[in-house]
């Protein structure tokens, strides 16, 4: 499958995922409440993928084939996640969910440059183009 797909599913699922988090909290859910939950519930899709892993094989495959090192970046990118959803919670309950999840969403930017700059991939003027536009958007939506 083509990575544009998966890209675009990650798009459509964590625009739901922002929409039905903003109607909680104009519902009146509290913030810590709210992120509990969601993060309970990513648990237990987590601990499905697990058991799937473990019956497949493929959980031990690749716990024996990874650098032990390595195994701490998923660790500490699950701790940030975690976080990560704990902050848009709050940001859209807090203000407008359009602003809030441009903000958020245009983290992009920052993926590409700490990309360019550990990973050594290039940068074409095409997307650093379009980075330029994401923060025109984002002033756009924010200040407008």
């Amino acid at each position: 499958m083509q990575w544009w797909i998966y890209a675009i599913g990650t798009m459509v699922l964590f625009a739901l995922t922002n929409f039905l988090v903003k109607v909680a909290g104009e519902g009146g859910m509290d913030s810590v409440f709210a992120a509990n939950l969601i993060w309970l519930s990513a648990g237990a899709v987590g601990v499905v993928f697990m058991i799937y892993g473990l019956y497949t094989g493929s959980f031990q495959r690749g716990l024996s084939e990874t650098n032990s090192k390595m195994l701490l970046l998923p660790i500490i990118a699950g701790v940030s996640l975690a976080f990560g959803m704990y902050l848009i919670k709050k940001a859209v309950t807090a203000g407008d969910a359009g602003p809030s999840v441009a903000i958020a969403n245009s983290n992009a930017i920052i993926v590409a440059l700490l990309a360019w700059i550990f990973l050594n991939e290039e940068l074409s003027m095409s997307e650093i183009g379009g980075m330029a536009m994401i923060i025109g958007g984002i002033v756009v939506m924010s200040v407008l």
